[in-house]
């Protein structure tokens, strides 16, 4: 029975739903092509750190490295923490998982890690920073 139970194996493999069959990579990631290969997680890192949002993030946190403030430093951290909880509860969607099974998507773990180290080194930063005009105790 093992060359049977193989070839309907085999058979089923092909009947499963692919990437252009199943049409969920054409939604979540229009550009992404089979022949590209699964994108792993550093992959994916870069892609949520290199669009328009991610950039305009690290600018934010920038901007809060600069300038450090407590109030400046909190409201700047603000939407990098917001990005790191969507991109964690944002997974956790059927439809993620399923383009993650495909392998047009990764995991966005690295890039929710760096988000939040970020945003904790701006605070630390802003908050730590002295006053103008004060001596060091």
């Amino acid at each position: 029975m093992g060359p049977l139970r193989r070839g309907l194996i085999a058979v089923t493999a092909t009947l499963a739903p692919g990437a252009a069959q199943a049409g969920i990579c054409a939604t979540q990631r229009p550009g992404w092509q089979p022949a590209d290969g699964p994108v792993g997680a550093w992959g994916e890192t870069l892609y949520i750190l290199g669009s328009p949002l991610g950039l305009g993030i690290i600018l934010l946190l920038g901007i809060g490295l600069v300038f450090p403030r407590p109030w400046l430093s909190a409201i700047l951290a603000l939407p990098a923490l917001g990005l790191a909880w969507l991109l964690t509860i944002g997974r956790t969607s059927d439809a993620a998982g399923l383009a993650m099974s495909e392998g047009c998507i990764g995991t966005a773990m690295p890039a929710s890690i760096l988000l939040v180290l970020m945003a904790a080194v701006v605070l630390v930063r802003g908050f730590r920073a002295r006053p103008r005009g004060k001596p060091a105790a």
